[in-house]
């Protein structure tokens, strides 16, 4: 009995997405389709949907009854007394009157339905747009996830060459003690800083794993805390120079949720109360804006610095390079100018990450609304 429930249980835990990679620019996509909270949220609209295309076809159906009464109505009124038997007259008469009264009934329940659906539809546009919003912050949790993991790994590869940094300075320390120039508890010291760089590389080693097990799920993969995650996509400078805030605004504060539910409070009953909870939600919405668009040319300018001092690293590395060959560098300067030369590549690195969150920031601000 525990073998079938297990059985029923890794059947139900059964992963739909076979890829082993994920790509930044399809996460969107890939969370339509695997994602179950995504799925459900994406139900819950077409219900909402279906129910207010609804009202449309039963005042179709309101309007087709009414002409059928009226064709009614005028058939009973060209009959002629005069030229029918009376019991036949009587007889039609009597009929056309009750299909009269039963399509008067039926438009009249027909439109009372149709009314209340229409009363109801503002609040299933703010339940729709509230779900929608719903999607993208999912959305956007999983594209911080994913740029989260990104940096992980960077800085997993900045703590295992601290690592080889600090092999060299015990053995270079434990030579010292050797030949009286170092003390034991300075040896001790500095392999007491290595276990501990070593630990925090097992957590952080730890907390990628973790982090990709809660982005596999999120994706509908296996979980194994595996899965490879393409770089980010490269900005273009068109791109960049497109951000505006001036241009934008409008655009984006019109997809923003808490701007969408203000206006239609608004708009059904324009009251001080809501007129004032539109203008807090555009202000508050405008301000966080202009902060997203100042955040992208500061961190391009970043981006510059850090290549800056790239290019400067790299001519200082070529040069300790070439006094290490003709023996006028020793080995250790030599790899301290490397070690420079890296830590420059993971700098700009990290500001180009930091770049293109910025600039995803902005794009999901105007696509979406979101801040």
């Amino acid at each position: 009995a525990f073998l079938s429930a297990q059985s029923v249980q890794n059947e139900e835990l059964r992963s739909d997405n076979s890829a082993g990679m994920l790509h930044f620019e399809n996460l969107r996509a890939t969370l339509s389709k695997y994602n179950e909270n995504v799925l459900s949220l994406q139900g819950q609209i077409q219900d909402l949907s279906d129910t207010m295309s609804a009202s449309g076809d039963l005042w179709d159906l309101h309007v087709y009854l009414s002409q059928m009464k009226t064709a009614v109505d005028d058939a009973m009124d060209a009959l002629d007394p005069d030229a029918l038997d009376s019991n036949v007259y009587s007889t039609l008469t009597t009929s056309l009157k009750a299909q009269s009264l039963t399509l008067e009934t039926l438009s009249s329940l027909i439109k009372s339905q149709r009314d209340s659906l229409v009363d109801a539809e503002d609040s299933m546009q703010s339940a729709k747009n509230t779900l929608n919003d719903a999607i993208n912050q999912v959305v956007k949790g999983t594209e911080t996830l994913y740029i989260a993991i990104l940096t992980m790994q960077d800085g997993m590869g900045v703590m295992e060459r601290g690592l080889e940094t600090l092999d060299r300075a015990v053995a270079i320390t434990e030579k010292q003690q050797e030949l009286g120039m170092a003390s034991a508890y300075d040896v001790e010291s500095i392999r007491h800083q290595r276990s501990q760089l070593q630990s925090q590389l097992e957590s952080l080693k730890f907390q990628i794993v973790s982090s990709k097990l809660t982005l596999e799920g999120m994706c509908g993969m296996a979980l194994n805390g595996t899965v490879e995650l393409a770089p980010l996509p490269e900005l273009t400078d068109a791109q960049l120079d497109a951000v505006n805030y001036d241009k934008a605004l409008s655009i984006a504060m019109g997809r923003n949720v808490d701007v969408m539910n203000a206006n239609i409070k608004f708009n059904s009953k324009s009251s001080g109360v809501n007129k004032h909870s539109l203008a807090a939600a555009k202000r508050s919405f405008a301000a966080s804006f202009k902060a997203v668009c100042l955040a992208v040319p500061e961190d391009r300018r970043l981006v510059a610095a850090a290549q800056e001092t790239l290019d400067f690293q790299q001519r200082t590395f070529d040069i300790a390079a070439k006094k290490y060959e003709l023996g006028m560098l020793s080995h250790e300067e030599y790899l301290s100018a490397q070690n420079d030369l890296t830590g420059a590549k993971d700098d700009l690195r990290a500001a180009q990450r930091d770049l293109f969150s910025a600039y995803r920031a902005y794009e999901n601000a105007v696509q979406y609304g979101l801040i």
